[in-house]
């Protein structure tokens, strides 16, 4: 009886230490405040998410990142359990207020889509804070070859939330979209990213005044002076408009290389994690050339 009471005890402390193991807090950035979560060792890896969703879009990265480095990942301004936007804002300058505050000097970036965005524009403009870069399925400001189709989703999107707000009808049309939709993710995935979707308050949508701005010149005509080894993921699947932008990324950044998710969709990494993983941490393994 006594082995099995400390052994209980045991097992509850070290769930009392596991537990532990993650940060979580709020950070004091210019005139606002970032959610964060921090867990693990060794060199500082930054997860940047998505427009509409937040930290939880990387749970299937979370840890198994942790376990080769120090992980991060917060909730971009406006989203998730940060403070909600209140005026244009460039979020690369929160990414370097968020890192000032942690006593980060450098890091991995890791962003896909709006994150990717965040992370290029950061390099451009920091590089001394950054060793490699992943940039998946990523939008870029000052790109303007998107398709019809992307611009009519994301049009009827903010017509939607604009006139009618961000209730069930608009949160299914955006779950619906090209740019939402899973093709290969489980259950337990589908229902991370509804619940994201049904999270998010859709102030973007609703008055896209307060869409993050990354100022000029644009990051598109930054993407030369990209210094940092740059992985550029897109999804087989992704709508074409990302494909342009990858490719596009290829020809601008010196130190580029690219691979395809066979399979994924605009969401890569939840499509795909594991192979997202493999391909992530491999990178940020190399030796920097």
């Amino acid at each position: 009886m006594r082995i099995i009471v400390l052994l209980s005890l045991w097992g509850v402390l070290a769930g009392s230490v596991s537990a532990q193991k993650i940060v979580t807090g709020l950070a004091a950035v210019a005139n606002t405040k970032l959610y964060y979560e921090m867990e693990g060792k060794g060199d500082p890896v930054v997860f940047i998410h998505e427009t509409a969703l937040d930290t939880r879009q990387w749970d299937a990265q979370w840890k198994a990142f942790a376990r080769h480095f120090k992980v991060i990942r917060y909730d971009i301004r406006g989203f998730g359990q940060s403070d909600r936007a209140r005026d244009p804002h460039n979020p690369s300058e929160d990414l370097k207020g968020l890192l000032d505050y942690l006593h980060i000097e450098k890091a991995h970036i890791v962003g896909l889509a709006l994150g990717g965005n965040v992370a290029l524009n950061f390099a451009a403009k920091y590089p001394g804070r950054v060793l490699k870069i992943v940039a998946a399925d990523a939008t870029l400001d000052g790109f303007t070859d998107y398709t019809p189709l992307l611009n009519a989703t994301v049009g009827r999107i903010i017509d939607l939330a604009s006139h009618q707000g961000w209730h069930d009808e608009q949160q299914d049309v955006w779950l619906r979209s090209p740019l939402m939709r899973l093709y290969a993710a489980d259950d337990k995935t589908v229902i991370n990213l509804s619940e994201m979707i049904c999270d998010y308050h859709g102030d973007h949508f609703i008055n896209p005044r307060i869409d993050p701005a990354f100022g000029t010149p644009s990051t598109l005509e930054l993407l030369s002076t990209v210094t940092a080894p740059t992985l550029v993921l897109v999804g087989e699947k992704d709508e074409e408009s990302f494909h342009r932008v990858a490719n596009l990324l290829v020809k601008k950044i010196p130190n580029v290389r690219k691979k395809e998710i066979k399979g994924a969709g605009h969401l890569s990494n939840m499509d795909k994690p594991k192979v997202f993983n493999k391909l992530t941490i491999q990178f940020l393994n190399t030796i920097r050339r």
